[in-house]
């Protein structure tokens, strides 16, 4: 076994004691001095380069080894690596996220102009059409009293046209009166 590893099953083996002694009230100095349970192990690593607290350094040392534990928690290589290629999609969504929103930016910015340049046609087309209004009021107008003054001028004819009909009627009775009177002759 690691040195790391006889260090992480002791410590999982003190514990359960050291959680006892404390609820007892016993100080960690009688600990270590009236416990069987309790070994006092010095760990080595590989970084030390000088001698902590007095003790030297131990000359055989089991090099510690980065080959995974054989337990049952550890991680499989390749979810590493399915877990990066998700954050690389994740990361490609949201590349494409910014790019969508961009391209709809822009043709948000287009249409505006487009919708700008139609409420300014809508806007001539509006002007012109209460211009040729007014002008048709104008002309409406207009021949609302020309047509008032034909249908006078109608009436005029038309009265004028009775005073004919009764002049004629007249000039035949007198026509008649004056065939009917024996002529007589000149003197």
């Amino acid at each position: 076994m690691e040195v790391e590893e006889i260090y992480k099953h002791q410590e999982v083996k003190m514990q359960a004691p050291a959680f006892k002694d404390k609820k007892r009230g016993i100080s960690a100095k009688n600990q270590g001095a009236h416990d069987p349970d309790y070994e006092n192990i010095t760990l080595a690593f590989r970084n030390q380069d000088h001698v902590k607290g007095g003790h030297s350094r131990p000359t055989s040392q089991v090099p510690a080894q980065g080959r995974p534990p054989s337990d049952s928690t550890q991680v499989p290589r390749w979810l590493y690596r399915a877990i990066l290629s998700l954050y690389i999609l994740l990361a490609l969504a949201f590349v494409l996220c910014i790019i969508l929103s961009a391209f709809i930016m822009m043709k948000n910015a287009e249409m505006s102009k487009q919708l700008l340049g139609f409420k300014t046609e809508l806007w001539n087309v509006s002007n012109s059409m209460q211009a040729c209004e007014e002008r048709q009021k104008g002309v409406c107008k207009s021949v609302q009293g020309n047509i008032t003054t034909v249908r006078s001028k109608v009436e005029k004819l038309e009265m004028q046209l009775a005073d004919i009909r009764n002049i004629n009627v007249k000039v035949q009775k007198i026509l008649e009166l004056l065939q009917t009177k024996p002529q007589s002759p000149p003197q």
